[in-house]
């Protein structure tokens, strides 16, 4: 299969999990108290640093191993007994701190759900092995499709309990129910995937746990900071406010989904060319790339950026209802981290091997969030942590920056195209001029919405034709790298 259906696939089975997800924080915003919704975030929040935090990088290492293992029956067991160990203390540990939790996050209600946090991070460690066992082993139709079904799943496990009128603990087991099902499936799986192997490869390496661990520790360690990285913010507001205000806080401290596939995409689809061009040490040809990155990046999310801080007094209500107006001012100042989104700054790090340098950047930026945030809060009380957050970003992808272009010996001013740049904000800025002046009349919340999108829309396809902010070479880039039948898309 073709390296872009194959991308595609994987793509739009991983865009309905975030889809999925986003359309449930609608549903839950409204249908519990702020309160519940709180307490419900803070167990989801719980786990899935528990989850991610503490998997010391083995399923990233299957990716590396299990092609080139010896003995790759063996191999799978061997890791499915690791993973199945970690998913054992990790709970354990949870279970037994669930009082520390409950202070830790200012929130009493904790400490009644020990069990429930329990068995959902039980349950979840072992999926995390699914996408690279299957993906190792070249089955990326079968897994996108049981993906596609996890994820329509775990919806109705949501919709139908709300539908029910449950309350909120009936709700976290039926997630938790689900997630044991769709655990026995990824079990069965690796199973089947085990004794597929028949034969052992002649030519292939002995692999033991010794040298898993000394390979995929120091890409656990990352990815324990940056999942710590992610989640920094959220933790101090929790453990200084309440869990009404955190909902609050954490309905404004967000993406909208689409906005975030379509950039990932962009990334991925234009990373290949440049794995190649660094491969033959073609320096020139790897800043055309980054360039024709940055600027197809710009001219999606600058547009982005400034509809949403414009529409937000409208769109926040009208997604999370109305008690959720605090979140307006919270969505808007996050919304400003998206014009330093501009650049595949961490991916191209690993690609040229700093990823040590990942390492520390990140942990420099989660010391520099905790210290701004409870800074900031204490100026400004609730908004003072996306400010941190926003100027966190910043700092985090200058330093990712600088050590780029230190790799390259080029200067900052050589990296971006700054004209560009410029072009895309400015053509952004004119067309939120009629979303400003359709802002001051009075319709439904959806139609008004809709409005103001398809005037700012047209303004700036009109605009980006007239001006130019891309090139029809940046555009070909991308039509090079996609399924033919998707080229006039581009």
């Amino acid at each position: 299969m073709k390296f872009s259906v194959q991308f595609l696939i994987t793509t739009l089975s991983k865009s309905t999990q975030h889809v999925s997800i986003f359309i449930i924080s609608v549903i839950l915003s409204r249908y519990f108290t702020k309160d519940d919704y709180g307490t419900y975030l803070h167990v989801q929040m719980i786990a899935n640093i528990s989850i991610w935090a503490f998997l010391l990088g083995i399923p990233h290492g299957i990716y590396y191993f299990l092609p080139k293992a010896h003995d790759q029956r063996n191999y799978v067991l061997t890791t499915m007994a690791l993973i199945g160990s970690i998913a054992v203390i990790v709970s354990g540990v949870v279970f037994f701190n669930s009082v520390n939790f409950s202070e830790l996050l200012n929130n009493p209600r904790l400490k009644g759900l020990s069990y429930i946090l329990m068995c959902l991070i039980f349950v979840q460690i072992p999926l995390t092995v699914f996408e690279p066992l299957m993906i190792s082993v070249k089955k990326v139709k079968e897994f996108s499709s049981i993906e596609l079904f996890f994820n329509i799943s775990f919806f109705f496990a949501v919709a139908t309990p709300v539908f029910l009128d449950r309350p909120m603990l009936e709700i976290l087991w039926w997630l938790a129910g689900m997630y044991t099902f769709h655990s026995i499936i990824v079990l069965y799986c690796a199973m089947k995937i085990a004794y597929s192997f028949t034969h052992k490869q002649s030519d292939g390496d002995k692999i033991t746990i010794k040298e898993q661990i000394k390979y995929t520790l120091p890409i656990g360690l990352s990815m324990n900071v940056m999942e710590l990285s992610r989640y920094v913010d959220k933790i101090v507001v929790s453990n200084q406010s309440s869990p009404d205000e955190y909902a609050m806080y954490a309905r404004g401290a967000m993406e909208i989904p689409v906005i975030s596939i379509i950039a990932n995409t962009l990334d991925n689809l234009l990373m290949p060319s440049f794995v190649q061009a660094y491969k033959d040490k073609k320096i020139d040809e790897i800043l055309d790339i980054w360039h024709t990155t940055i600027r197809l990046m710009a001219a999606f999310i600058y547009p982005c950026c400034l509809f949403l801080i414009c529409s937000a007094p409208l769109l926040i209500p009208a997604i999370f209802s109305e008690k959720y107006i605090g979140s307006v001012i919270i969505f808007q100042i996050y919304s400003l981290g998206l014009l330093s989104r501009v650049s595949t700054f961490d991916i191209i790090m690993r690609v040229i091997g700093r990823t040590r340098a990942i390492f520390w950047i990140t942990l420099l930026s989660v010391i520099v969030n905790i210290s701004l945030t409870f800074l900031f809060m204490s100026f400004w009380g609730l908004i003072g942590a996306p400010i941190a957050t926003v100027f966190t970003l910043l700092v985090m992808r200058f330093l990712y920056l600088r050590a780029i272009t230190s790799y390259f010996d080029i200067h900052i001013k050589d990296v971006f195209p700054w004209i560009s740049l410029l072009k895309s904000l400015f053509i952004s800025c004119v067309s939120a001029v009629p979303v400003l002046v359709l802002y001051q009349y009075s319709f439904n919340q959806w139609v008004h919405l809709l409005i103001m999108g398809c005037s700012f829309s047209a303004c700036y396809l009109i605009l980006l034709k007239v001006i130019g902010s891309i090139t029809e070479q940046d555009k070909q880039s991308v039509r090079n790298i996609i399924p033919n039948k998707f080229g006039w898309i581009i």
